[in-house]
Parts: structure tokens; sequence; C-alpha cells
């Protein structure tokens, strides 16, 4: 206690009452604990990454991502990249829905040179907003990815199969047609039963079942 009876700030103490209620799992009331703290320090990285998934499991989804952003992006600042993407990949398991998250992971792992992280984790994001509501959020993580590495299969065969749902039939046949020249073995096959499926017609048919016999 200060002066008058009013309380003294002290972040050690309240950082303690946080762990400790967490660890009771009354979980509002550590948020609310870390809230304090935030109001005093707004960029308190270690308070974000604490704060996040308990924003989580609460389902407060856009004070979630900020938390996380926040962490994310600072420990970037300070060279900690692989803590970052850590952060981010934390993250995935409460906001797998949301865009923004899975673009700020493949910038990271860009970053870090591995491009195809990248673009796995952007597919994987695609594939989590396949309805029809996110789906031009998933067109984007799949433009992205297609930008990082343009001959990649995965990405493309996925924006395939968004084209399909959102009605674009023709489209998707002509993009899978255009990939088949440079794909072989497992690829080929899906590609090829893929468009059989698409346009069922004899010679789509002897092309899917000549797949099969290519390495």
């Amino acid at each position: 206690m200060g002066w008058f009876g009013r309380k003294i700030y002290d972040r050690n103490r309240l950082l303690e009452q946080a762990v400790r209620a967490t660890r009771r799992r009354r979980r509002k009331r550590a948020i609310s604990i870390y809230r304090e703290i935030l109001r005093v320090d707004p960029n308190d990285a270690h308070v974000h990454r604490k704060v996040a998934p308990l924003l989580g499991h609460t389902k407060q989804l856009e004070d979630a991502w900020e938390s996380y952003r926040r962490a994310g992006a600072q420990l970037a600042r300070q060279g900690f990249v692989d803590q970052a993407i850590g952060v981010y990949r934390e993250a995935c398991g409460y906001l797998p829905k949301d865009h923004r998250l899975w673009l700020a992971l493949a910038d990271l792992e860009v970053e870090r040179k591995r491009p195809v992280d990248a673009v796995n984790a952007l597919v994987d994001g695609a594939r989590k907003l396949r309805s029809r509501r996110t789906q031009d959020q998933a067109l984007a993580l799949l433009q992205r990815a297609r930008k990082i590495q343009p001959a990649a299969f995965e990405p493309s065969y996925e924006l395939a199969n968004l084209l399909v749902r959102a009605g674009a039939r023709d489209k998707a046949i002509k993009l899978l047609r255009g990939m088949a020249p440079r794909v072989r073995g497992r690829q080929l096959r899906r590609l090829r039963r893929r468009l059989f499926f698409l346009s069922p017609t004899p010679p789509n048919l002897w092309r899917w079942l000549a797949s099969n016999f290519s390495r």
C-alpha cells in the first residue's frame, strides 16, 4: 500500500497473482490481472504471450490475436524469430480461421529462409478457410504461397479445389491441366484423378489409369 491506502504498482506481484490464477483455472481473473499490467506497459511482450492463450480459451479471439501479434512482432524485432514463429504456431490452435495469423507465420518462415514451411503454413490456413464466407481469405493465402514458390504443387492444387467450390469448374480444369506437365508420381495421380472426376471423359479416364504407372 502507498500513501492514503493507494496501491503501488508492482509488476512482479501481479505476475505471481496471474500465474496462481491460471494454475487454478481462474482464467478470467488471470486475464484481468494481465490487463492491469498492460495498461501500464501495452507493449510488454512477456505478458502478451501469457494472456494470449487465456484469451483464446475464453473465445476473446480478436484480443487473443492482438496479443499474439504484439508478442510475435516484438520477438521478431529483437531477433528471436524462431520464438516468434513458436508464438504464432501456438496461436494456430486458437485462431485457425484468422488469415492474418497464417500470413504473419509465413512471413517469418520466409525471413528464416524456409520457403517450404511458409508454403505449408499458408496451405494449411487455406484449408481451414474453405467455407463460402471465408473463401476470399483462403484465396489470398494461396496466392501468397504461389508467389513464394510458383512451382509448388499444393497451393495450385488447393486453388483448383477452391475454384470448384466457387463454381468456376472450367478455370479449375484449366489450372490442373496446366500443372500436369510439371508433376510426376503421386502428385500426377492425384491431379489426373481430380481431372477425371471434374470431367469424366474417356481420355481423362485413360490418363488417370496411365498415371498409375508413372514414377
